[in-house]
């Protein structure tokens, strides 16, 4: 919104007979940023095995598209799906879904499996009940149960000390035999035994497992790993052991920061997911949580329908029963999805019929509104020159053309970006001028004598709404081809907030 006011008359005198002079006026422009919007957006992530430098960009950039969320002043939700429509992600919104996969130097040694069904309770670790303490067992929910032994504050669970029973019966660890350790251990030797995936305080701090030695020998953690099937993946440090039917915690932060004693740390290289599946401004350990979610591996089918995709989210029964419980769709906030790719879309329908089934999902909103929905993409969207061809290259590999999805923006009025390009936070940030539809350009609405522009920043319409004076160069700049000011992605004026110009106007001629 914009109006403008000359706080100088302009008067031009008619005669017969005329003298001409110039004339300078002061001008004052007032314009309004775009009032703020609620944004629901969708990732659909492609997990075929292409993706995986892709997945971990975006994962690494994600700070940028919160931060330009957060300047924009906008209720902001993310949830993330992936283009298999025939695996396990098959129209979930991604999370709780887990694994953690322990080698040793001659292989895998044991792999734990878990999804939103285990239901981790904050504070309270899983274990496993030693009854069932084998490979074959410990991938069974029925095997495992909460924590009953009270650790720190009001937290449950035994890092680093023998499980009771499920029942509640102490179990004593044998009698070592003769210890020829230490050395590396053998498949059914070295247990995952207890998880804590949801502490009770930060997760990027506190969560941590267990791992058991049931044998009667030292083991070596020398060349011993912890990954997940996406991009965690930690080297445990030379030098540690466990002593026989003994037992060592690993966790995000090592020391006992967090009401309990956890010797080895492992950072970002292992994190454990839960059941979060839609990310707020309000999340805790927001930026962890969505690294889980975006890096969904490259074992998904190489068939991707990011479209399809996309519906199966909200289609029965899954949505009823998986999806919606999350909060995720609110009925005023602009529905975005974002597709990411290094291939084109192959779902069944025609893309103009995903497009009405996604204004659909707002009701008479997204009839009334075009802008209700945006569907964007971060594909290869140059076409190339044969169709045998790839659309771009880069360091991270070949991508080829998205023509469905490129389709799919055009019909929404969404944004594209190319998946070759190697900035994911320029990118981030780019989108977020689509799915917050803040303004980048003011146009004035006169020429400004050079040296004369002053442009303010105020809360409201009145002098004492005045925040600041911006300053030219850094805040914004002044594009002289247009006439019009503007500002870069980090520097967006807020939702809401006006922007003032005021200026003396280039000298106009005038009769005399």
């Amino acid at each position: 919104m914009r109006w403008t006011s000359s706080l100088l008359p302009l008067a031009l005198l008619g005669a017969c007979s005329q003298d001409y002079g110039y004339q300078e006026h002061l001008r004052t422009d007032v314009f309004r940023q775009n009032l703020e919007r609620a944004v629901d957006l969708l990732i659909v992530i492609d997990n075929s095995g292409s993706m995986i430098e892709e997945q971990e960009s975006l994962a690494r950039n994600f700070d940028a598209l919160i931060a330009s969320f957060e300047a924009a002043n906008v209720s902001w939700q993310i949830g993330v799906a992936t283009t298999d429509v025939d695996g396990p992600t098959r129209g979930l919104l991604v999370g709780g879904d887990d694994e953690v996969v322990l080698r040793g130097p001659s292989g895998e040694l044991d792999r734990v499996v878990w999804d939103r069904s285990w239901g981790f309770q904050a504070g309270v670790a899983l274990q496993l009940d030693p009854e069932h303490a084998s490979t074959a067992d410990n991938d069974h929910l029925e095997n495992w149960c909460p924590a009953t032994a009270v650790l720190g504050d009001e937290l449950l669970g035994t890092p680093g000390q023998a499980n009771p029973t499920c029942q509640g019966v102490a179990v004593e660890r044998p009698a070592p035999g003769e210890d020829l350790g230490p050395r590396a251990p053998r498949v059914g030797e070295l247990l995952i035994t207890e998880l804590m995936p949801l502490s009770a305080g930060e997760d990027r701090r506190c969560e941590w497992l267990e791992l058991s030695n049931l044998s009667d020998d030292t083991l070596s953690l020398d060349g011993v790993s912890l990954s997940d099937l996406g991009r965690d993946y930690f080297v445990l440090p030379e030098g540690l052991s466990v002593a026989p039917w003994g037992a060592i915690a690993v966790g995000r932060e090592a020391g006992s920061s967090c009401g309990y004693e956890i010797p080895v740390g492992a950072g970002e290289a292992l994190v454990l997911h839960d059941d979060v599946r839609v990310i707020t401004a309000a999340t805790a350990d927001a930026r962890d949580r969505f690294v889980e979610n975006v890096a969904q591996g490259i074992n998904g089918g190489g068939i991707e329908m990011g479209l399809e995709g996309a519906r199966l989210v909200f289609e029965e029964p899954t949505w009823s029963e998986s999806n919606a419980e999350t909060g995720f769709l609110r009925d005023d906030a602009l529905f975005a999805v974002l597709f990411v790719s290094d291939e084109d879309d192959l779902s069944p329908w025609p893309v103009d019929a995903y497009a009405r089934y996604f204004m659909g999902l707002k009701g008479d909103l997204g009839y009334r509104d075009p802008h209700s929905v945006r569907l964007s993409a971060v594909v290869g969207i140059e076409p190339p020159p044969r169709d045998d061809l790839p659309s771009c290259e880069s360091e991270s590999g070949v991508a080829w053309y998205g023509r469905r999805y490129l389709e799919a923006a055009a019909l929404t009025d969404g944004a594209v970006e190319s998946i070759c390009e190697e900035d994911f936070a320029a990118i981030a940030e780019r989108l977020s001028l689509t799915f917050t539809e803040l303004q980048l350009d003011f146009s004035l609405s006169s020429w400004p004598k050079p040296g004369t522009l002053v442009v303010s920043l105020y809360e409201s319409e009145d002098d004492d709404g005045l925040i600041r004076e911006l300053v030219l160069g850094e805040d914004y700049t002044y594009v002289a081809d247009g006439n019009k000011l503007h500002f870069d992605e980090a520097h967006l004026p807020p939702a809401g907030q006006f922007v003032v110009a005021k200026y003396t106007e280039a000298a106009v001629e005038v009769a005399l």
